[in-house]
């Protein structure tokens, strides 16, 4: 039972030394593009969306509603904030940006793409594409990164710089020109330019409202809300095209970003470790049931009496059958037994058969060398031994069995 306890012990020593280097471990990040309001990796939206409705100072709210449903709220003036990987907008839907623009709201489109429809009636011509996020460039231009630079008066703030890498920044825009009338569209205010001078965040007048397009989606992440560089957090760039909103609730549409494996695979035992209380009350059952294996697992029986063991009766049983052949005088049939219990030890001690003829030439010799008496005197002996088993009419006297029997014991107890 000490046994047992040691290597239970040791068993949950191991477990808790795993579960701290567990702990310790670095977590893996998922460097996927999803934007979610749940999503907690770099490029998910749970840290920018937790940090915007403190900032905001009219409101922040994420739903997951389309813009044909926003189109018809009856809040007339609003912010509309959509931020995704690409957005392949249909003529429906450029409809009711249109429409919530005309009625005085804010739309801010936030992608690497809009679609060729979107492109068309807005103007604008899109170059570069940031549909897959390389890691290994990530990797490659962390020490290389570029100015990705604020150039707009009109909200108030000085021109400055934000160093990001170059995979964040990989899209820019124009706007279409007509050989006769020039800019097709002409945009109310540039933001923010690339190191290149390209535009990546520009807005237009619309009706009673206005559009912003920005091209750096992941400018809007967790990510950009802890990237730093010398000091400058690179968060300020979407707090200051938000701002352009800050007169205005803004609502943030998922409508096109793609499910989150949180989303997704939401299952009863992942809502319970999200919620500290009931994770320490699932880990609290897990420990209590492992205690009741480990103490309700042990054996359960009766005492068991500790009994004699049995008695050796096989010299009573010999001397028994000794006594039964000498009083019948069956002398000769006493020594034939004896001789065949001779046989066998001269089997099993020297490997040797001496109830067979053919090999005297080699057990003979054997049996005189290991004893020490002459070849001679074995040779009658083993012979009459012999003669005596294969002769059931011969009798021998008292006097005779005993020297039989010493004979073979004395060479047994010489070897």
């Amino acid at each position: 039972m000490r046994l047992n306890r040691w290597f239970v012990i040791g068993i949950l020593l191991f477990l808790v030394v795993m579960f701290i280097v567990e702990l310790q471990l670095p977590k893996n990040f998922t460097w996927n593009p999803t934007f979610r309001h749940t999503d907690k990796q770099p490029f998910g939206c749970y840290l920018f969306d937790s940090l915007m409705v403190t900032t905001m100072p009219q409101g922040y709210t994420v739903t997951d509603s389309s813009l044909f449903q926003l189109a018809k709220d009856s809040m007339k003036r609003r912010g509309i904030l959509v931020v995704a990987d690409q957005m392949d907008l249909i003529p429906a839907e450029v409809k009711a940006i249109f429409s919530m623009a005309n009625n005085g709201s804010h739309v801010m489109l936030v992608a690497h793409d809009l679609g060729m429809f979107a492109k068309d009636t807005l103007g604008l011509r899109i170059w570069g594409s940031g549909t897959s996020f390389n890691l290994q460039d990530f990797v490659k231009y962390k020490k290389e990164r570029e100015k990705l630079r604020w150039v707009s008066k009109a909200l108030g703030y000085k021109p400055c710089s934000y160093a990001v890498y170059h995979p964040l920044v990989t899209c820019r825009f124009g706007f279409e020109t007509d050989p006769k009338h020039g800019v097709i569209r002409k945009p109310l205010d540039k933001q923010a330019l690339n190191k290149e001078g390209y535009c990546v965040s520009a807005t237009i007048r619309q009706g009673k409202g206005y559009i912003t397009y920005i091209c750096v989606p992941l400018m809007f992440t967790n990510y950009a809300v802890v990237d730093e560089d010398q000091g400058v957090r690179n968060i300020g760039f979407a707090l200051r095209c938000l701002s352009q909103m800050k007169d205005l609730p803004v609502v943030r549409t998922q409508t096109f970003c793609p499910e989150s494996g949180e989303d997704a695979e939401q299952t009863p035992l992942r809502y319970f470790i999200s919620q500290p209380p009931l994770r320490w009350a699932l880990y609290t059952l897990i420990v209590g049931a492992l205690l009741f294996l480990i103490f309700g697992g042990r054996r359960r029986q009766r005492i068991i009496p500790i009994e004699k063991a049995p008695e050796n009766h096989s010299m009573e049983f010999i001397h028994l059958v000794g006594s039964l052949y000498y009083h019948s005088r069956e002398r000769r049939s006493l020594v034939v037994r004896k001789f065949i219990y001779f046989a066998e030890d001269m089997r099993r001690n020297l490997h040797v058969d001496v109830t067979d003829a053919a090999e005297d030439d080699v057990v003979l010799p054997t049996l005189a060398r290991q004893t020490g008496l002459e070849e001679k005197e074995v040779r009658t002996l083993i012979l009459s031994l012999r003669q005596l088993a294969e002769d059931d009419e011969t009798e021998i006297t008292r006097k005779q069995m005993k020297q039989y029997i010493d004979q073979m014991n004395w060479i047994i107890n010489k070897i």
